[in-house]
């Protein structure tokens, strides 16, 4: 299946966040694609946790 045929029903381009002044993401572009499986992968401070609590507001909830 070739990227046209794929449903996109994430999409995230060039998305940057900060925390109290510090920039912890930088430049990120995702697609998720429906009924495939998608993981994020990285090391421990990466930014996993931000990107998904980006995706679901719920950084919204603290005061920055």
């Amino acid at each position: 299946m070739n990227s046209e045929q794929k449903e996109i029903k994430l999409q995230v381009k060039n998305i940057d966040f900060w925390y109290n002044g510090t920039q912890v993401l930088f430049d990120v572009n995702v697609e998720i694609y429906a009924h495939h499986i998608t993981a994020l992968i990285g090391p421990s401070g990466c930014g996993k946790s931000t990107l998904l609590r980006c995706f679901n507001r719920m950084n919204d909830l603290f005061q920055m």
